[in-house]
Parts: structure tokens; sequence; C-alpha cells
């Protein structure tokens, strides 16, 4: 009898919290916008928001050339050889050092 009364409070609970209205924060991060921009939308905005590009602060070429291939060969981004390099240059003309 005790089980099944601790198990009815846990559902009530869980029932009240599931119906509770939660509030969400979202932020928008923007990037430059110009003619390889489409290449950082195609290739990155499906995994991670652009926060994740702006939070890496001013890096050199080499550091977002490594960034780009990371994202291919470890996290199995479908980056073409050609996005490769615009994206670098992307990266490194709009956060480089």
């Amino acid at each position: 009898m005790k089980l099944l009364v601790i198990i009815l409070l846990m559902i009530v609970s869980l029932e009240a919290a599931a119906i509770k209205d939660v509030k969400m924060t979202s932020m928008t991060f923007v990037i430059p916008t110009e003619k390889d921009t489409i290449v950082i939308q195609r290739n990155c905005q499906w995994c991670h928001s652009y926060g994740y590009i702006l939070n890496q602060g001013k890096q050199s070429k080499e550091f977002w050339h490594k960034v780009v291939l990371k994202m291919r060969n470890t996290y199995k981004a479908p980056i073409s050889a050609r996005d490769e390099v615009l994206a670098t240059e992307y990266l490194y003309r709009h956060f480089g050092n």
C-alpha cells in the first residue's frame, strides 16, 4: 500500500511539472553577410549556432582551417573540398587575427 501511495505521489508531481509553462531564453548570433555566407550556412549551421564560431575569438588562418577539417573529419560534416577552402577564407576574413 505504501508503495502505491508513493507511486501516485510521484505521478502527480511529474504531471504538475509537465504542464508547467517553461520559458526558454533565445539568443540570436549574427555573422557578417557576404558572398560566402551561404558556405557557412550550409556547412556549419546544421549542427551548431553561429555563437560557436563567435566564441572562438580572433584566430589565425591555420586555426580556422584546422577547425573546418575537424568538423569534416571528426564530426563527419559533409564539407566539400571547395567549401573547405571557402569556409576557411570566410572565417579568417571575418574572425581572423
